[in-house]
């Protein structure tokens, strides 16, 4: 777990791709951001039902952020999973966050939409170890919204 930080985090809103948030790491809330921001620091899913869901980065390392809980990202721990559940034939998915010490952190079986799947976005990214590194020192500095969303 990670320390909660008093001042919010611009982060953009992977659905919503031009919508700057201000992500509150105390309480793992958001509200959007008034004014047109140069530079982000993660990126945040947001739903219609909690826990809403950011990456971002802080000090050189990513961190996940699921409602209050916050896990920062080594090299490979925490694991984050995202597959097709085969007792729903592969129609929901689930994604999976889990230490190989403390075992499931957090879980969510989920109906993907249309669009592009944060879920599954992620797991794929955080199994690169040099991607979390990179990510965690590039979005500490604060990267262009445009060059966070490719990646």
């Amino acid at each position: 777990m990670t320390r909660a930080l008093a001042t919010p985090i611009p982060v953009i809103d992977f659905r919503r791709h031009r919508m700057v948030l201000h992500w509150q790491t105390q309480d793992g809330t958001w509200t959007p951001s008034d004014e047109a921001v140069a530079i982000v620091h993660g990126i945040a899913m947001i739903r219609g039902t909690p826990p809403n869901v950011c990456l971002y980065a802080l000090d050189g390392r990513l961190r996940l952020q699921i409602g209050l809980a916050q896990f920062a990202l080594a090299e490979n721990s925490p694991r984050i999973r995202c597959f097709a559940d085969p007792a729903s034939l592969g129609l929901r998915r689930k994604f999976i966050v889990e230490s190989s010490t403390s075992g499931v952190l957090y879980r969510l079986a989920y109906w993907p939409g249309r669009g592009p799947d944060f879920f599954r976005w992620l797991a794929f990214k955080a199994q690169d170890p040099d991607w979390r590194a990179a990510a965690g020192r590039r979005w500490t500095e604060g990267v262009p919204a445009d060059a966070l969303r490719g990646g």
